[in-house]
C-alpha cells in the first residue's frame, strides 16, 4: 500500500480470498433493499391516500400484504446481509493473519526491524479492527455511490423537479465528506501509532517484568505505560469529535435535502400541480436516498484503524518477501551445481558433506552503531561438532542467527560449500537444519504434539524413549494423561527446566544435516544436565554442529572449541586442552 489510502484498497481484496465474492453479494442485497424501499414508499403512500378517498378502488388488503412483504424481504436481506459479512470478515481474517504470521516467521533479509510487538498487535488488535471494513465498509462505499442515483431514479419518474434537488445536494457530499474524512483518516492513523506503541511497550514490559522488580524499577515502567495509555485515549477522543462532526455535516445536508423538496411539494399539492400519491411516495423515499451515503461515512470513520493497521501490515509483510540485492558469489568446483529461479537456488548444500563457512561476517543491530559481531571468521567442517564459548551477551545467539539466516551480515558472507548463504533459499536451507534456542518455544498443543514439532511421524514409544534419554521421565510420568495431556498457555504449565527438556527431546528426534543449538544444558541440573548431553552425544554423531554455551558441561561434545571475544571468533590452542565433563559454568 502506498502512503496515501484509497477508501477500496483492491490489493485487500485481492488477498483475502472470498471478500470479492462477499462484497458482490452484499451490493446485490444492498441493491435489492433499495428496491424493496420503492415498494414500500409506493405502497405505503396508497394506503394513506386510500383513506382520504384518493385511490377510490385500492384494495387495501393487496396493499398491506405488499407492505408487509417489502418490509419483510427488506428485513431478510438485511439478516442476510450481516451473516454474509460476518463470515467474510471471519474467513479475510484469519488469511491475512495468515499472510502477516508467515511473512513474519520466513523473515526478512533485517527482520531485526520487525518488533514482535508489532505483529502480536498487529495480529490481534489491528485486523481485528478490519471487521467492519472487510464485512460493511466496502459493500456500503459502492452502495454509496449506486443506491442514491437508484433511488432518485425512482424520485425521478415520479416528480423530476424534487430529483434535480436531491441531485444537488447529492453533490455536495462527496465534497464534505472528502475534508472531514481526511482529518479523520489522518487522527485515525495516528491513534493506530498510539496502540501499536501501547501494545510493543507492554509486550516488552512482560518480557522484562522479573528483571524490573529485582532491581525495583517497575514504579518507572508503570508511569510510562500511565503516559501511552493517557495518549492513546486522547488520540481516541481526537477520532471521535472528527466522527461526530462528519455525523453532524452528512445529517445537516440530508435534513436540508428532505427540506428542500418538502417545501415545494407542499406549495405545489396546494396549487393541484401534483397528486397526493406521487408527492407522499418522493416524500417517503428522500430520506432514505441519503442513508446510504451516511452509513458508509461512519463506518469509514469507524474502519479507518482497520486500514492504517492494515497499511503496516502490508509494509511488515513486503519488508518480510524482499529478498536481497546483493551479488552473489561463485560456487567453488566443490559446491553442488544449483538450480537458479529468480535469483535463488533451490538446492541448499548438505552441511554433512560440504563445510560451512562464516568469513568476515560483521552485524550490527538496526538503529545501532555499535557491533556484535565484527570480522567473524568460522569454518565447520563436514561433520565436525564446533562449540563456541563465551559470557552472557557476547553475541553468541546473533552468531547463530546469522547462521540460521535469519539475520543477513551488514558485511561479510556465510557460505555452505562455498555457496553464498544469500543464493540459497532459506526455507530449503533451513530445512537442513534443527534448532534449539535458549528458551524453547512450547505450544498450547499435548505433549506428543509439542514434539511431533520435530518429527510428525514419531510414534508414541518413540516419543517416550525420547523424553527418557534427555532425562524428562519425571515430566511424563508426573502428566496425567502421559504423552496427550494438554500444556502450555491456559493448560498444564511447564517449568523452565521442563521446557527445555522438550526441547531437547525435539532436537534429538529431529533428523538434519546442522545442529544449531544455543546453550543446550542451561537451566538443567548436573544429573539432568549429564543426561541430555548423552543424549546429544548419540544424536551429533557424525553431523555437523555449531553449539554455544557459557557452561563447561558442553565441552565434551566439542571436535573443536571456539571463543567468541570482542565480537570476534578466537580459537586459541589452550582451549582444546581444557575440556571438562563436569557441568558449571565456563
Amino acid at each position: 500500500m502506498g502512503a496515501r489510502r484509497r477508501l477500496i484498497d483492491s490489493r485487500m481484496i485481492r488477498d483475502v480470498g472470498g471478500a470479492r465474492l462477499a462484497v458482490g453479494i452484499l451490493v446485490a442485497f444492498g441493491l435489492a433493499s433499495a428496491a424493496t424501499v420503492v415498494v414500500q414508499a409506493v405502497t405505503l403512500a396508497r394506503l394513506l391516500t386510500s383513506a382520504f378517498g384518493e385511490t377510490e378502488h385500492a384494495d387495501r388488503t393487496l396493499l398491506l400484504i405488499w407492505l408487509a412483504g417489502a418490509a419483510t424481504a427488506r428485513a431478510g436481506l438485511a439478516l442476510g446481509g450481516e451473516l454474509v459479512a460476518n463470515l467474510a470478515a471471519t474467513s479475510s481474517k484469519a488469511r491475512f493473519r495468515s499472510l502477516l504470521v508467515s511473512a513474519a516467521l520466513e523473515c526478512s533479509p533485517r527482520p531485526d526491524t520487525i518488533s514482535t510487538g508489532d505483529v502480536a498487535t498487529l495480529a490481534g488488535r489491528g485486523l481485528d479492527a478490519l471487521d467492519v471494513y472487510i464485512g460493511r465498509c466496502i459493500p456500503d462505499l459502492v452502495l454509496a455511490a449506486v443506491a442514491p442515483l437508484v433511488l432518485v431514479v425512482a424520485v425521478g419518474a415520479l416528480d423530476w423537479l424534487s430529483a434535480l434537488v436531491l441531485l444537488c445536494v447529492l453533490a455536495l457530499f462527496p465534497v464534505f465528506g472528502a475534508l472531514v474524512g481526511r482529518a479523520g483518516a489522518q487522527l485515525a492513523r495516528e491513534r493506530w501509532q498510539q496502540v501499536r506503541a501501547l501494545g510493543s511497550h507492554l509486550l516488552d514490559l512482560f518480557e522484562g517484568l522479573p528483571v524490573l522488580k529485582a532491581f525495583g524499577r517497575s514504579s518507572d515502567e508503570r508511569e510510562r505505560v500511565r503516559q501511552a495509555g493517557e495518549a492513546l485515549r486522547s488520540a481516541s477522543i481526537a477520532t471521535l469529535r472528527v466522527a461526530f462532526l462528519s455525523a453532524l455535516v452528512l445529517d445537516t445536508l440530508a435534513s436540508v435535502a428532505v427540506a428542500l423538496v418538502a417545501v415545494p411539494l407542499g406549495l405545489r399539492l396546494l396549487h393541484g400541480s401534483i397528486g397526493l400519491v406521487p408527492a407522499l411516495t418522493v416524500l417517503i423515499i428522500a430520506p432514505e436516498v441519503f442513508v446510504p451515503l451516511r452509513r458508509a461515512s461512519a463506518e469509514f470513520h469507524e474502519s479507518s484503524e482497520g486500514l492504517a493497521a492494515a497499511a503496516d501490515a502490508y509494509s511488515m509483510i513486503d519488508s518480510a518477501t524482499t529478498p536481497t540485492t546483493t551479488t552473489p558469489t561463485s560456487p567453488t568446483p566443490t559446491a553442488p551445481t544449483p538450480t537458479s529461479v529468480t535469483g535463488y537456488v533451490l538446492e541448499a548444500p548438505d552441511p554433512r558433506q560440504v563445510p560451512l563457512t562464516l568469513s568476515s561476517v560483521s552485524y550490527a543491530f538496526h538503529g545501532s552503531s555499535w557491533p556484535v559481531l565484527t570480522d567473524c571468521t568460522l569454518a565447520i567442517a563436514p561433520g565436525e561438532t564446533v562449540v563456541v564459548l563465551g559470557p552472557n551477551g557476547a553475541g553468541k545467539s546473533t552468531l547463530l542467527a546469522v547462521v540460521l539466516g535469519l539475520l543477513a551480515p551488514d558485511s561479510g558472507s556465510i557460505c555452505v560449500g562455498g555457496l553464498d548463504l544469500r543464493q540459497i533459499e532459506l526455507a530449503n536451507w533451513r530445512s537442513r537444519l534443527a534448532y534449539l534456542p535458549d528458551r524453547p518455544a512450547i505450544l498450547s498443543a499435548t505433549l506428543a504434539e509439542n514434539l511431533r514439532v520435530a518429527d510428525p511421524n514419531a510414534s508414541d514409544d518413540q516419543l517416550a524413549k525420547t523424553l527418557v534419554a534427555v532425562g524428562a521421565k519425571d515430566l511424563l510420568g508426573s502428566l496425567p494423561h502421559g504423552l496427550k495431556t494438554p500444556i502450555g498457555e491456559g493448560e498444564r504449565p511447564v517449568s523452565t527446566g521442563e521446557r527445555q527438556r522438550i526441547g531437547l527431546a525435539r532436537i534429538v528426534l529431529h533428523e538434519a544435516s546442522l545442529y544449531v543449538l544455543d546453550e543446550p544444558t542451561v537451566h538443567l541440573d548436573p544429573d539432568a544436565e549429564q543426561e541430555a548431553i548423552e543424549a546429544l552425544r548419540t544424536r551429533l554423531a557424525g553431523r555437523s554442529a555449531i553449539v554455544v554455551t557459557h557452561r563447561s558441561a558442553p565441552l565434551v561434545l566439542a571436535d573443536r572449541i571456539c571463543e567468541l571475544r570482542d565480537g570476534k571468533i578466537v580459537d586459541p590452542g589452550g582451549l582444546e586442552a581444557n575440556r571438562v565433563s563436569s557441568p558449571g559454568d565456563a
